[in-house]
């Protein structure tokens, strides 16, 4: 429901008399409940326009990465899971890194073929997962990487985190994005 303007009126006093020449108008919980109710839809109105941005922000940075999908990206980042398209929400801890082989802190939800990002707070670069060996956790790229990663850096599927509660897509100094098509 659009929001519908009050007109409000001055009190206004004869100053010689006294009198009373305009009631002006009451403030009362009604009224300024309206003000509150106006605040808020605009409010609401500018998370959706955030949200609508970073939804954009995200399709430009992901028409690339998305193999077979045509660049198509529809999660809105409101809280709602996606039916066709989900974001991809894997990552894992390095412990360490010797020559294309990373030693993760786990390798569930990594498979063969996915692209995935090591990212550090000064470093970040996209490589290919070539083998999996759950016994030792060692992820194997399809090249090593060229910087340097301490023990906190993460090998992920996606450096975004979505914060249901408040219904936005926080972004992380790495503008990284990966989606998974989940069959229905």
């Amino acid at each position: 429901m659009p929001y519908e303007r009050q007109f409000w009126a001055d009190r206004l006093v004869n100053p010689e008399t006294g009198e009373t020449i305009q009631e002006g108008t009451r403030y009362t919980a009604r009224r300024m409940n309206h003000i509150e109710e106006g605040i808020k839809g605009i409010n609401d109105i500018v998370i959706k326009m955030e949200n609508r941005i970073l939804y954009l922000h995200a399709k430009i940075t992901t028409e690339d990465r998305t193999a077979g999908n045509s660049g198509i990206f529809v999660d809105l980042f409101d809280g709602i899971q996606d039916a066709v398209i989900s974001l991809d929400k894997t990552r894992t801890t390095i412990q360490s890194i010797s020559g294309p082989n990373v030693t993760v802190a786990s390798v569930a939800g990594f498979a063969v073929g996915q692209e995935v990002t090591l990212a550090s707070v000064n470093n970040q670069e996209e490589r290919i997962i070539t083998a999996i060996n759950a016994t030792t956790q060692v992820i194997t790229l399809n090249a090593a990487p060229t910087a340097t990663y301490s023990s906190n850096a993460i090998l992920a599927r996606s450096t975004v985190e979505i914060d249901t509660a408040a219904k936005r897509m926080r972004r992380g100094t790495i503008d990284t994005y990966s989606v998974k098509i989940a069959v229905t």
